[in-house]
């Protein structure tokens, strides 16, 4: 197969091509005395100072770095992703694609060092930017900037996204095939039952239910529930890389409806949204958004919406769905299984309408 690299380094790709599908590339390091610093963005320019702040702080793992166990090797890496509104002139959510290196080497301060490449995009497009990344993380390693040029050029000369279908897209001498989900702003209905079943519909359809929630499986009902209605959820996980894939498999149980909630694959405490969330007035109801979290400040100063937690993160307490008290659950309209058969019920007689 060939290389990435086998595009001339001095090939730079238009802008306006580029972001068809990818806003920005960058490179984040984290600098001891300065914290996460933007080493390269490609093309220049292309994020606000508010957006760099936003992209450093959430392309790196939060407190709970320590629950990572211990590698042999002195490298580990990992790929998650975040989401974030768009600011200026853009306009809808950001989706930043993370590719995380941490070294540990005695030799320096700490013992180690870490470093994050990220693509920005405005498409929850995860079945093209996971594979791209596994190219991509690793390049910029051994060459550097270099590889943001290479990569970009490739992007460039792909074709419009076309939401809805099976795309191949040349990288190197090698093809990315990628089902793109539909647009959420297109106003047809998905058919039912699906025209090309080979086809998947919804949000991350890529996601693994199972393995997200394989500790609570007789729960997805109740969390159906909850996305079908806009209710708050907190996720915690142990690492941004389950948060993530745990959101984005909440999000694909509404598939083949579109999801009507906010969603933050991985959300921390530097987030400018955390600071409105956590002064909302005592009574105020939380807004409709589904939050991954690895930061455990979240349970005490988000403590008021259900909590889900696939993964042993609380101290000697087993994987599980944590429900607000019955009486809590009754004011925000959380259904019993009664309920549940009449909301189905509403939902065939609203899709007999369509």
């Amino acid at each position: 197969m060939a290389s990435p690299g086998s595009v001339p380094a001095r090939t730079i790709p238009r802008p306006d091509a580029i972001r068809r599908w990818v806003f920005a590339f960058c490179i984040i390091r984290f600098d001891l005395e300065q914290g996460q610093v933007i080493e390269e963005c490609f093309p220049a320019d292309s994020i606000c100072t508010e957006q760099q702040l936003i992209v450093a702080f959430s392309s790196f793992p939060d407190s709970m770095s320590h629950h990572h166990p211990r590698h042999r090797t002195s490298i580990h890496d990992s790929i998650f992703f975040f989401r974030f509104p768009s600011s200026g002139a853009d306009e809808g959510f950001l989706y930043g694609y993370v590719f995380n290196r941490q070294r540990q080497d005695e030799r320096l301060p700490r013992g180690g060092e870490q470093k994050s490449v990220v693509i920005l995009s405005h498409y929850p497009y995860t079945s093209v930017f996971r594979p791209l990344l596994q190219i991509l993380g690793p390049l910029c390693f051994d060459i550097g900037r270099t590889a943001l040029e290479l990569v970009a050029s490739h992007v460039a000369a792909w074709p419009q996204p076309v939401p809805g279908s099976t795309m191949d897209l040349p990288i190197g001498g090698a093809s990315l095939r990628a089902h793109l989900p539909p647009s959420p702003d297109d106003p047809a209905p998905a058919p039912f039952p699906p025209s090309n079943p080979s086809v998947p519909l919804g949000l991350f359809h890529d996601a693994d239910q199972f393995f997200s929630f394989r500790g609570l499986l007789l729960h997805l009902w109740t969390l159906w529930e909850l996305m079908i209605l806009g209710e708050p959820l907190l996720v915690i996980a142990p690492s941004p890389t389950q948060c993530s894939e745990a959101v984005a498999a909440l999000v694909s149980l509404v598939a083949p409806l579109l999801c009507s909630v906010d969603f933050r694959p991985y959300f921390t405490i530097h987030d400018p949204d955390f600071a409105r969330l956590n002064s909302l007035p005592e009574g105020e109801s939380f807004p409709p958004v589904v939050l991954g979290v690895t930061n455990l400040f979240f349970l005490k100063a988000l403590r008021s919406i259900p909590m889900l937690s696939p993964w042993e993160t609380l101290a000697s307490t087993p994987p599980g769905f944590f429900p607000l008290p019955l009486a809590q659950l009754q004011q925000v309209g959380f259904l019993d299984l009664e309920g549940s058969f009449r909301l189905i019920g509403s939902l065939h007689r609203a899709c007999s309408m369509l």
